[in-house]
């Protein structure tokens, strides 16, 4: 690795998995409803739905247990419902790692959106738990109208910025959300929680987010140019 430094644009964020581990309440969440429906669920298929849009999750979910006679939307309105609660009454689960990386990179003058493919109610809920201005934009998933893998998420907070996506990094822990931030031409730093991510260009892989300072993501990021 060299040793120049590169202060990114951006840093882009997603949400549920990366910034903190909601993962366990979604799932949890869905072996709720879905018991309620009368159908079976597995750990298999949740993980299917990492990184996905709330809708596709929800017509995913519907099609598992054959209730073709429900709408997605209603799926997802009954998931957040219960996520929400989750989080009013538990302490907000962060990622190890997170907060300390989203300080450094405050500090360093780097400033940050969150992109996720959660919905604003959810996008609000962890935003009131830290310090304002820590995220300069946010982008929830009923705010655009493609989600992840599209680029549309990523492109829209990097308008937002007013930054280039080429000089910006993207952390994420699907590979759906790696593929949006590609997409949109940033650097992806893949943070991998419940699924693997694969290898793609302009992807690196690191094991966790205490791994990384902003002084650490600028020194990727120019390893990245150099490698172009």
């Amino acid at each position: 690795m060299s040793t120049a430094t590169t202060t990114p644009a951006a840093a882009l964020w997603d949400f549920d998995g990366t910034l903190a581990d909601t993962e366990p309440l979604w799932i949890e969440a869905e072996y709720e409803l879905i018991a309620r429906l009368g159908g079976t669920w597995s750990e298999e298929q949740a993980n299917e739905l990492v990184g996905n849009s709330l809708l596709d999750s929800g017509a995913y979910i519907l099609n598992a247990i054959g209730r073709r006679d429900l709408d997605p939307a209603w799926v997802v309105d009954q998931l957040i419902a219960r996520v929400v609660t989750f989080l009013a009454e538990r302490p907000m689960p962060w990622c190890p790692g997170a907060r300390e990386l989203l300080a450094s990179l405050n500090a360093a003058g780097v400033p940050c959106a969150l992109v996720s493919a959660s919905y604003r109610v959810l996008l609000d809920a962890a935003l009131s738990q830290l310090p304002a201005g820590t995220f300069a934009v946010s982008v929830a998933g009923d705010e655009v109208t493609q989600g992840k893998p599209h680029p549309e998420p990523y492109e829209r907070a990097c308008a937002a910025l007013a930054v280039d996506p080429r000089d910006c990094v993207v952390f994420e822990d699907s590979g759906n959300g790696a593929r949006s931030g590609n997409a949109a031409g940033a650097l992806v730093i893949a943070v991998p929680n419940r699924v693997e991510i694969p290898d793609a260009p302009r992807r690196l892989q690191v094991g966790s987010l205490t791994e990384l300072d902003a002084a650490a993501v600028g020194r990727l990021l120019e390893d990245a140019r150099a490698r172009r």
